[in-house]
């Protein structure tokens, strides 16, 4: 039943460009599964995309012509199995992946099945003739495009650790939330352990943060650590008027309000209402008093509120989301063209915010990105056009360095 389903999320995903953790979410909810079973189909499918360059260059040489989506994703994850998880023995995989044809698309395709992965798994690769670029994009599975774009931002070497480091497991990170408990009280659990880079991070042992009752009491709020120096990065006062213009999924919203100890007021918005009401979910459970949310364009800001209106300002921006691989390989293989268009947005919403921010008030530009044309270059452009903007810090956060997720953010203030 695991692989059936792990299949059938794959092709959803082939099919739909889904998001993975929604798509598992949904299969979860409704089927009754161990949770052995869920990290079983969790590991499929994400180990299945995350390697997807990789598989089908291994699988290439075996396959003549074009072969349809259903056997094609059955073959990827059958590969998958074998090259990474050493545990479970080939004959298992072999047999598991022809049953599976075998009910579905009948006798005819299962034997295909078996013939192609008897061939795959009995034979070598090799990486003979590529470039290091070309090696390290199979290699890794980032499209050749992503290699390259980083290599001229950072150099191949510290590239080819981005890119390994993606593949590392992410850590189980939460942020302690001060409205209702201390770091001190959480750490009694010996499941909790202090994290490295945030003063707010804590590291959870076990599998599922939202299961614990320090979730479920609104102790404690899953967030990564490098996400969680942005607030921090802001600095609110309990007195500032707070602008959060693209507040969901609200973990930096409730990060504000709890350095700001419920005072003052945060004005969050956000573009889609069903985001809206996950920040509202979150806000409820972490006992958070200081903040109005509402459903709107942040490009268009300055159409609601007078000049000069906040005291600070958090511009997390949408990004194409470079930082975050390791949680969402998916999004490696999006067409690069769509970080034109975000650009431009996130450079209407830093006008937005200019126009909003008071004289002596401040600025955090953030992503989850590591594209510097999305980040310092994008700075380096707002600074051009308003230069009474000045720039008091930025930090860029590799994914190798501290095992977290790859942040930008810069701080800037208003002369």
């Amino acid at each position: 039943m695991e692989r059936e389903l792990a299949l059938e999320i794959l092709l959803k995903y082939k099919q739909n460009q889904s998001y993975l953790n929604l798509t598992l979410n949904t299969y979860f909810q409704r089927y009754d599964l161990t949770r052995q079973q869920k990290d079983f189909i969790t590991r499929v499918v994400y180990g299945t995309v995350q390697n997807l360059l990789l598989l089908e260059y291994i699988l290439k040489p075996h396959i003549q012509g074009r072969v349809k989506t259903y056997e094609k994703m059955l073959l990827l994850m059958s590969l998958y199995q074998h090259e990474k998880m050493d545990a479970i023995p080939d004959y298992a995989i072999i047999n598991e992946a022809v049953e599976l044809a075998k009910r579905k698309k009948g006798k005819k395709t299962a034997n295909f099945i078996h013939a192609v992965l008897q061939n795959v798994f009995q034979s070598s690769y090799s990486f003979d003739g590529l470039s290091k670029e070309e090696k390290l994009s199979i290699e890794t599975s980032h499209p050749l495009w992503l290699v390259k774009m980083l290599s001229k931002q950072y150099g191949f070497e510290e590239t080819s650790q981005i890119c390994y480091a993606f593949h590392e497991v992410p850590s189980h990170c939460a942020r302690v939330n001060t409205l209702l408990s201390t770091k001190e009280d959480i750490l009694k659990n010996p499941q909790w352990t202090a994290a490295q880079l945030s003063p707010d991070g804590l590291y959870y042992t076990g599998h599922h943060i939202a299961s614990t009752d320090e979730f479920v009491h609104g102790y404690v709020t899953i967030q990564d650590e490098s996400s969680q120096l942005v607030a921090r990065l802001l600095n609110p006062k309990e007195n500032d008027y707070v602008l959060d213009m693209c507040s969901a999924p609200g973990s930096k919203t409730s990060h504000l309000a709890m350095l700001m100890n419920n005072k003052g007021k945060i004005e969050a918005y956000d573009l889609y209402e069903h985001k809206m009401n996950l920040v509202k979910q979150q806000l409820e459970r972490l006992h958070v008093k200081n903040v109005q949310t509402h459903v709107h364009d942040s490009t268009l800001l300055k159409d609601i509120y007078p000049p000069l209106t906040f005291d600070k300002i958090l511009c997390d921006a949408p990004c194409s989301g470079l930082g975050v691989l390791a949680r969402k390989p998916e999004i490696k293989y999006q067409d690069s063209s769509a970080m034109d268009e975000i650009m431009i947005i996130q450079e209407k919403l830093l006008e937005n915010a200019y126009f909003l921010l008071k004289k002596g008030g401040n600025i955090v530009y953030s992503t989850c990105t590591i594209n510097k044309k999305e980040n310092e270059k994008q700075i380096e452009k707002f600074m051009t056009k308003y230069p009474d903007m000045k720039k008091r810090k930025e930090l860029t956060i590799l994914p190798y360095q501290y095992h977290s997720d790859g942040f930008y953010m810069c701080l800037l203030e208003k002369e």
